[in-house]
């Protein structure tokens, strides 16, 4: 019977193959994380189906926000005019993974207590109840010699 239907079953294989992958579309960066409009190799963020992939983000002014918790009020602002321009808002995020540079002034140590402060001014409050999936790491941050001390990245889902 299985060889009688091999045909059959090859078609059906092989037409799985050419089904189109899922389709995405790439948002060029902003102005506030590109300022010298370099043409950087990556994008904003990704839309695949209804998913948004955000890379990493940093506080546009960290020339004025010196501390962990200004910067991180300054770059969830940013990103929520971000996701403003994609028709999502802060609800919409799932998940966030937060990389917390060493503060010269905590010598050289994360300030998650600061970033907290920050954070919990957007997220799990009576406004906005949203609490996304979140990791929080330290790391040695690329920026972390223009002043930055924390970045975040994050998916948001489009609802249905």
């Amino acid at each position: 019977m299985l060889i009688k239907h091999l045909p059959l079953l090859a078609v059906a294989l092989i037409g799985s193959l050419t089904v189109p992958a899922q389709r995405t579309k790439q948002i060029p960066l902003p102005a506030s994380q590109n300022p010298s409009n370099s043409d950087l190799p990556i994008s904003a963020a990704v839309w695949a189906g209804d998913t948004l992939y955000v890379s990493g983000w940093l506080d546009p002014d960290l020339k004025t926000h010196t501390d962990t918790t200004s910067q991180t009020v300054g770059l969830i602002k940013d990103i929520q005019k971000f996701l403003e321009s994609q028709k999502l808002t802060l609800i919409d995020v799932v998940m966030m993974r937060v990389y917390l540079g060493g503060d010269p002034a905590k010598d050289g140590k994360m300030d998650f207590a600061g970033m907290m402060a920050g954070y919990t001014q957007f997220f799990g409050t009576k406004d906005q109840p949203n609490k996304p999936a979140r990791t929080t790491v330290q790391v040695v941050l690329p920026a972390g010699s223009r002043g930055a001390l924390v970045e975040i990245d994050l998916i948001a889902v489009r609802s249905k």
